[in-house]
């Protein structure tokens, strides 16, 4: 089944709204253009080449302040199943507007989730948030009734606090921060709190997977325990699991301050019954591993049973 011709789904698009497909393999891979508060945002779609409504989409949230979409891990989605779509954000990737940390972002991400499944009938979607896309994606999942799971990747979750480590380990990027957010925590307290997703974790209604290094220098594992303390409180069951870079249980001794508070974590991934999941890697630093992807896509593929 072949999905309608671009021709007629351009009567029916807004204006600012340009699609670019070209076959690649087995798939379709195409570049959008659309609009968000009057800019122009660029992003990436991939997808099985045959048409086929009710595939679940997969919205790659990426991260920092200078990142693109990845072709990489849109066509290894694709080859999955899955619809999978990536803005590029505002600021960023060849979109007009300026860099706003997990605030417009959210916007251009929606955006895009919404031309995304009216144009592919999909059914189900997942979020994947890797750094600050891990942010994006729990805002843009917030409150949303058809997200089947979502999944984030090393994020930070107070943006004050990661102020305050850059100041003592990257004093070159600090200068950035102060920019985007109109100036340090001190002089713009409340420009860093509307950013923090810790609201919005706990308005997330499908199963989350929180994925943490618990030896990273820049994103300390805490933040990722108030994730799973608001999912708690929100009344959601988190389970905790801590392993090491090879995915086998993590044996080594760690610091009060590398762990968290009342934790009882596991050795492997459990049967996925609907549970959140903290994912601690004992042994990793501010980085990702092949185990770690193969983890979320594990939970990813539990809840949104993705079809090649």
């Amino acid at each position: 089944m072949r999905r309608p011709p671009t021709a007629l789904l351009a009567l029916v698009l807004p204006p600012a709204f340009l699609w670019q497909s070209a076959p690649q393999g087995n798939l379709e891979v195409t570049h959008v253009r659309y609009g968000v508060d009057n800019l122009q945002i660029r992003g990436l779609v991939c997808a099985p080449r045959t048409f086929r409504p009710g595939r679940p989409l997969l919205m790659l949230e990426h991260g920092g302040f200078s990142s693109e979409p990845s072709l990489e891990l849109c066509r290894r989605f694709a080859e999955q199943g899955y619809v999978v779509a990536q803005s590029a954000y505002r600021g960023q990737g060849g979109s007009q507007g300026q860099v706003e940390a997990c605030m417009g972002e959210v916007r251009d991400s929606r955006a895009l989730q919404r031309l995304v499944q009216d144009r592919y009938l999909t059914s189900k979607v997942g979020f994947l948030g890797v750094s600050l896309g891990g942010c994006v994606a729990l805002k843009a999942a917030a409150g949303q009734s058809g997200v089947g799971a979502v999944v984030t990747l090393i994020s930070p979750t107070d943006f004050a606090e990661q102020v305050g480590i850059l100041q003592r380990t990257r004093p070159d990027a600090v200068n950035r921060w102060h920019q985007i957010f109109g100036g340090s925590p001190q002089d713009n307290p409340q420009a860093y709190a509307q950013r923090s997703p810790l609201a919005a974790a706990a308005r997330v209604k499908a199963p989350l997977m929180v994925v943490a290094a618990d030896q990273d220098p820049l994103i300390p594992v805490s933040q990722s325990c108030r994730v799973r303390d608001v999912r708690r409180k929100a009344g959601f069951r988190v389970l905790e699991v801590r392993l090491n870079r090879q995915g086998e249980p993590y044996r080594g001794e760690l610091k009060a301050w590398r762990r968290c508070a009342g934790e009882r974590p596991l050795g492997q991934l459990p049967p996925l019954r609907g549970e959140d999941v903290l994912l601690h890697y004992g042994d990793l630093f501010h980085t990702s591993t092949p185990q770690m992807w193969n983890a979320a896509e594990q939970f990813l593929a539990a809840y949104l049973q993705p079809r090649r």
